[in-house]
């Protein structure tokens, strides 16, 4: 009884404890930045965000399609150990995906 309440706290706390420490430690990066007249406009960088936003947003399209095709193919096929193809496209396309994100990134900074 009590390991089964013991376990989500621990996942809870783990998860506000990384948070934590990850916003103080901007915040010291950025007073370290000020102390030392570095220009505001390096701290907000737009365009790397929005490419670690196509990486993740392309990674999870490639883990829908995977798991799409891979329950296709567990059914045309009927195979009893059906559920590896779940296994195997999940992973094939979302390697796929951050593949062609590193394409389009490329793509993208050679235009630049």
């Amino acid at each position: 009884m009590n390991g089964d309440i013991i376990v989500p706290i621990t996942f809870i706390a783990s998860i506000f404890g990384i948070i934590y420490l990850y916003l103080k430690s901007r915040h010291r990066e950025r007073i370290a930045m000020i102390e030392k007249n570095v220009p505001a406009n390096s701290l907000y960088n737009k365009p790397k965000i929005l490419a670690i936003t196509l990486k993740i947003g392309m990674l999870f399209i490639g883990i829908g399609v995977g798991i799409l095709i891979g329950y296709i193919i567990n059914h045309i096929f009927s195979i009893q150990e059906g559920h590896i193809f779940y296994f195997v496209f999940t992973f094939l396309f979302g390697g796929l995906a951050l593949i062609l994100n590193y394409k389009i990134e490329k793509n993208k900074e050679d235009v630049y």
